[in-house]
């Protein structure tokens, strides 16, 4: 009789299967979020230590007196307290006419570059930072970041302290991301 003899169905055949591809399926997903995650993680490593590396520059800059270039964008202002060039002093000029101006809406910042020495290069007045990770043209690239400084501050402490923020953007697979340190010099 053929009623003692066990096999497999073809109902069982295809659950094992689907039940194998449901694991591999599993597997496959837990591996490429896995790695995502991985390469976000490095790239915002990279990007906090892009944001040291400029606050760190700004302010060599700062202790060295070091050359402002604006093209116009800050009146005279030529270096940071002017004892080296005779010109206008950076610690003089309160950063709320073309740009760092808190009051307009959207608010309107001052972006500079900042090179190896800590020499300032001003920008442009661009404005909102808010929660886009958006940067003026012109910002250094360190590709795949893109770097900036922000200079603000206000009426009251102007001639004793700027706010410095630095701002690292970058782009990957999951969309638009940034880095943001900020950080308060006083004049010394």
């Amino acid at each position: 009789m053929l009623s003692d003899e066990k096999g497999q169905s073809l109902i069982e055949l295809v659950v094992v299967v689907a039940v194998i591809v449901i694991v591999v399926g599993a597997l496959t997903f837990a591996t490429i979020a896995s790695l995502r995650n991985a390469s976000f993680s490095k790239n915002q490593a990279q990007a906090t230590k892009l944001a040291q590396e400029g606050i760190e520059r700004v302010r060599t800059g700062r202790d060295r007196n070091k050359v402002i270039t604006h093209g116009g964008g800050l009146g005279s202002v030529i270096s940071w307290d002017g004892n080296n060039l005779g010109q206008g002093k950076f610690w003089d000029y309160l950063i709320n006419g073309n740009c760092g101006n808190l009051q307009l809406a959207p608010p309107v910042y001052c972006f500079f570059n900042v090179d190896n020495e800590g020499k300032l290069a001003y920008l442009t007045a661009y404005g909102p930072i808010s929660s886009q990770p958006t940067l003026p043209p012109g910002v250094e690239s360190i590709p795949p970041f893109s770097r900036a400084v922000v200079i603000s501050d206000d009426t009251t402490t102007s001639g004793v302290q700027k706010t410095v923020t630095v701002i690292v953007t970058w782009k990957d697979v999951s969309g638009p991301h940034e880095s943001r340190l900020t950080t308060i010099l006083r004049k010394i």
